[in-house]
Protein backbone atom coordinates (compact mmCIF):
# COMPACT_ATOMS: atom_id res chain seq x y z
CA UNK A 1 0.00 0.00 0.00
CA UNK A 2 2.62 2.34 0.64
CA UNK A 3 4.57 1.51 -2.07
CA UNK A 4 1.61 2.67 -4.10
CA UNK A 5 0.60 5.54 -2.78
CA UNK A 6 4.62 6.30 -3.10
CA UNK A 7 4.15 5.84 -6.74
CA UNK A 8 0.95 7.58 -7.40
CA UNK A 9 2.65 11.06 -5.21
CA UNK A 10 5.58 10.67 -7.63
CA UNK A 11 3.81 10.01 -10.62
CA UNK A 12 1.49 13.13 -9.83
CA UNK A 13 5.28 15.40 -9.15
CA UNK A 14 6.21 14.54 -12.61
CA UNK A 15 3.07 14.89 -14.19
CA UNK A 16 2.68 18.67 -12.58
CA UNK A 17 6.75 19.61 -13.18
CA UNK A 18 6.53 18.28 -16.81
CA UNK A 19 2.74 20.61 -17.19
CA UNK A 20 5.19 23.75 -16.40
CA UNK A 21 7.67 23.24 -18.92
CA UNK A 22 4.79 23.56 -21.52
CA UNK A 23 5.35 26.85 -23.42
CA UNK A 24 2.93 29.36 -23.29
CA UNK A 25 1.33 30.20 -26.65
CA UNK A 26 1.41 33.71 -27.60
CA UNK A 27 -2.18 35.18 -29.33
CA UNK A 28 -1.95 35.93 -33.21
CA UNK A 29 -1.97 39.26 -34.15
CA UNK A 30 -3.64 40.79 -37.63
CA UNK A 31 -1.19 41.20 -40.33
CA UNK A 32 0.64 44.17 -40.60
CA UNK A 33 0.06 44.41 -36.50
CA UNK A 34 3.07 45.69 -34.89
CA UNK A 35 4.83 43.40 -32.34
CA UNK A 36 3.56 43.15 -28.84
CA UNK A 37 6.37 42.35 -27.33
CA UNK A 38 8.27 45.72 -26.10
CA UNK A 39 5.06 47.15 -25.68
CA UNK A 40 4.24 50.15 -27.08
CA UNK A 41 5.83 51.13 -30.29
CA UNK A 42 7.84 54.30 -30.35
CA UNK A 43 6.94 57.28 -33.03
CA UNK A 44 3.26 56.47 -32.92
CA UNK A 45 0.33 56.86 -30.79
CA UNK A 46 -0.55 59.83 -28.86
CA UNK A 47 2.02 63.27 -29.04
CA UNK A 48 3.26 63.89 -25.55
CA UNK A 49 1.64 67.20 -25.54
CA UNK A 50 -1.77 68.07 -27.99
CA UNK A 51 -0.74 71.64 -29.76
CA UNK A 52 -2.59 74.64 -29.09
CA UNK A 53 -5.27 75.08 -31.86
CA UNK A 54 -6.39 78.63 -31.83
CA UNK A 55 -10.59 78.96 -32.64
CA UNK A 56 -12.49 81.80 -33.20
CA UNK A 57 -14.84 82.52 -30.95
CA UNK A 58 -18.30 83.45 -32.06
CA UNK A 59 -20.88 85.19 -30.30
CA UNK A 60 -23.77 85.48 -32.25
CA UNK A 61 -26.40 88.45 -32.08
CA UNK A 62 -28.76 86.46 -30.49
CA UNK A 63 -26.77 85.74 -27.80
CA UNK A 64 -25.43 89.12 -27.19
CA UNK A 65 -28.60 90.91 -27.32
CA UNK A 66 -29.90 88.26 -24.69
CA UNK A 67 -27.39 87.94 -21.93
CA UNK A 68 -25.28 90.94 -20.99
CA UNK A 69 -22.99 89.79 -18.53
CA UNK A 70 -21.68 86.95 -15.95
CA UNK A 71 -21.98 85.64 -12.37
CA UNK A 72 -18.56 84.42 -10.87
CA UNK A 73 -17.76 82.92 -7.75
CA UNK A 74 -14.27 84.13 -6.16
CA UNK A 75 -13.37 81.23 -3.13
CA UNK A 76 -10.09 82.59 -1.03
CA UNK A 77 -8.60 79.37 -0.09
CA UNK A 78 -6.90 81.24 2.57
CA UNK A 79 -9.33 82.51 4.84
CA UNK A 80 -12.15 79.93 3.14
CA UNK A 81 -14.55 82.50 2.12
CA UNK A 82 -16.59 82.63 -1.46
CA UNK A 83 -17.95 85.94 -3.08
CA UNK A 84 -20.44 86.12 -5.96
CA UNK A 85 -19.16 88.94 -8.59
CA UNK A 86 -21.93 89.90 -11.57
CA UNK A 87 -19.13 91.23 -14.48
CA UNK A 88 -20.36 92.35 -17.74
CA UNK A 89 -19.12 90.95 -20.80
CA UNK A 90 -15.80 93.04 -21.92
CA UNK A 91 -15.37 94.51 -18.42
CA UNK A 92 -13.09 93.54 -15.89
CA UNK A 93 -12.62 92.63 -11.97
CA UNK A 94 -10.26 93.54 -9.85
CA UNK A 95 -10.96 91.03 -6.93
CA UNK A 96 -10.41 92.42 -3.31
CA UNK A 97 -7.48 92.34 -1.52
CA UNK A 98 -5.84 90.79 -4.24
CA UNK A 99 -3.69 91.92 -7.27
CA UNK A 100 -5.21 89.23 -9.14
CA UNK A 101 -7.61 90.92 -12.09
CA UNK A 102 -10.31 88.89 -13.90
CA UNK A 103 -11.56 90.07 -17.34
CA UNK A 104 -14.48 88.19 -18.68
CA UNK A 105 -14.15 87.88 -22.71
CA UNK A 106 -16.98 85.89 -24.00
CA UNK A 107 -19.88 84.27 -22.31
CA UNK A 108 -21.98 81.21 -24.10
CA UNK A 109 -24.96 79.90 -22.80
CA UNK A 110 -24.65 76.72 -25.20
CA UNK A 111 -21.09 75.88 -25.66
CA UNK A 112 -19.60 74.25 -28.82
CA UNK A 113 -16.58 73.73 -29.59
CA UNK A 114 -15.95 72.66 -33.32
CA UNK A 115 -13.03 72.29 -35.81
CA UNK A 116 -12.41 76.37 -36.29
CA UNK A 117 -14.49 77.94 -33.94
CA UNK A 118 -16.12 78.05 -30.62
CA UNK A 119 -19.73 79.17 -30.41
CA UNK A 120 -22.89 79.20 -28.93
CA UNK A 121 -25.40 76.55 -30.25
CA UNK A 122 -28.16 78.59 -28.40
CA UNK A 123 -29.42 81.73 -26.30
CA UNK A 124 -30.49 78.97 -23.95
CA UNK A 125 -28.25 78.19 -21.01
CA UNK A 126 -27.85 74.59 -21.92
CA UNK A 127 -23.92 74.69 -21.35
CA UNK A 128 -23.05 77.54 -19.99
CA UNK A 129 -19.07 78.61 -20.49
CA UNK A 130 -17.04 82.11 -19.47
CA UNK A 131 -14.03 82.94 -21.31
CA UNK A 132 -11.54 84.83 -19.27
CA UNK A 133 -8.29 86.22 -18.78
CA UNK A 134 -6.88 86.35 -15.65
CA UNK A 135 -3.72 88.35 -14.72
CA UNK A 136 -1.45 88.96 -11.49
CA UNK A 137 1.92 90.82 -11.36
CA UNK A 138 4.88 88.92 -12.07
CA UNK A 139 2.54 85.68 -13.10
CA UNK A 140 1.63 84.25 -16.42
CA UNK A 141 -1.40 85.36 -17.74
CA UNK A 142 -4.42 82.97 -17.80
CA UNK A 143 -6.73 82.21 -20.53
CA UNK A 144 -9.53 80.05 -20.82
CA UNK A 145 -13.50 78.66 -20.57
CA UNK A 146 -14.52 78.37 -17.00
CA UNK A 147 -17.60 76.17 -17.42
CA UNK A 148 -20.88 76.26 -14.96
CA UNK A 149 -21.83 72.63 -15.34
CA UNK A 150 -18.59 70.68 -15.12
CA UNK A 151 -15.94 73.26 -13.31
CA UNK A 152 -13.69 70.33 -12.82
CA UNK A 153 -12.62 70.97 -16.57
CA UNK A 154 -10.08 72.69 -17.22
CA UNK A 155 -10.39 75.03 -13.87
CA UNK A 156 -8.12 77.78 -12.79
CA UNK A 157 -5.71 77.08 -10.87
CA UNK A 158 -4.05 79.13 -8.05
CA UNK A 159 -3.01 78.52 -5.09
CA UNK A 160 -5.01 81.13 -2.87
CA UNK A 161 -8.02 81.97 -5.70
CA UNK A 162 -10.41 79.48 -7.31
CA UNK A 163 -12.61 80.92 -9.66
CA UNK A 164 -15.86 79.09 -10.81
CA UNK A 165 -18.74 80.28 -13.12
CA UNK A 166 -22.18 80.41 -11.69
CA UNK A 167 -24.03 81.57 -14.89
CA UNK A 168 -24.59 84.30 -17.27
CA UNK A 169 -26.79 87.17 -16.36
CA UNK A 170 -29.73 87.84 -19.17
CA UNK A 171 -30.34 91.38 -20.01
Amino acid sequence: MKKLLAVILVSGLVFSFAGCKKKEEKPQLPPGHPSMESGMPTGTGMPAAMPKIDRAVTVSKEVSTKWSAVKLAVEDKVAKTKKEYTIAVGSELAVPSTKVKVKVLAFLPDFKMGDKEITSLSDKSNNPAVQVVVTEPGKEDWKGWLFSLNPSIHPFSHEKLAITLVGGVSK
